[in-house]
């Protein structure tokens, strides 16, 4: 938790405007759960900023209220929970606009967990337990699309099954054109920083160094790891925002 508080230290430093930098703080990914945004809002209040919610999850949520909030920020921090669930909540309310404005407008951005991997270009959707089990579930599995902030792919907290749905995403991303297709992993105990530079993005790994994978084909191979604080050009990625944003 220490590590955490410190990385949003570090995240929040130099963004704002204001002494205490407004942090619009949005839930969509775990139903706005008050309890998730009370946990992980004390961290980035102790961190030094002050937490307003851009609720959107609840029906009865209004978009222009989440606006708002939203227009007011000085930071955006998309939380953790589904990753898909959160995605349906930003695309039915008619969100995406208003996110991918305020990148292109300047506006920070970090995301935790599912919230981090939401933020990048894509992520895979696998077929129900009750779907017919002639393939494997990877072979089942699609891609949806995700908020496209960052044109990354990314994956959060999976070093125990060897980031094996980064490694699904990007198999997908081969059979469907793309070549070869690059994922970063994004530990417990770390992150990525992404910040424009000229026409390109540069990466720089923090907290601990970022293990990298890339598919050639069907293939996925898990390269030399994005070390820890040494800015990396990306060769990889459609063009970047303007505006730094942190994953983790």
């Amino acid at each position: 938790m220490v590590s955490l508080r410190r990385h949003l230290r570090n995240a929040l430093a130099g963004v704002a405007s204001r002494r205490t930098p407004v942090v619009a703080y949005v839930g969509a990914a775990s139903g706005d759960d008050p309890g998730f945004q009370g946990w992980i809002g004390s961290e980035i209040e102790r961190a030094g900023g002050r937490v307003v919610g851009a609720k959107l999850a609840s029906p009865r949520a209004k978009v222009s209220a989440a606006r708002a909030v939203l227009d007011d920020c000085d930071v955006v921090f998309v939380s953790g929970g589904d990753v898909e669930a959160g995605m349906n909540v930003l695309k039915d309310r008619g969100a995406l606009p208003l996110f991918r404005a305020l990148a292109r407008d300047g506006r920070p951005m970090i995301g935790i967990s599912a919230g981090s991997i939401m933020l990048g270009r894509a992520w895979v959707h696998f077929p129900d337990d009750d779907s017919p089990k002639k393939r494997s579930a990877d072979e089942r599995a699609s891609l949806f699309e995700c908020m496209g902030i960052v044109p990354l792919h990314v994956d959060a907290h999976a070093e125990e099954d060897r980031w094996a749905e980064l490694r699904v995403v990007l198999r997908l991303l081969s059979a469907v054109g793309e070549a070869n297709p690059v994922g970063y992993g994004l530990t417990r105990k770390g992150g990525i920083l992404v910040e424009p530079l000229g026409d390109e993005l540069q990466i720089t790994a923090f907290g601990t160094p970022a293990p990298r994978f890339v598919a050639r084909g069907a293939r996925v191979t898990e390269t030399a790891p994005l070390p820890l604080g040494a800015p990396r050009r990306a060769t990889e990625t459609s063009p970047p925002p303007r505006r730094r944003a942190a994953s983790g």
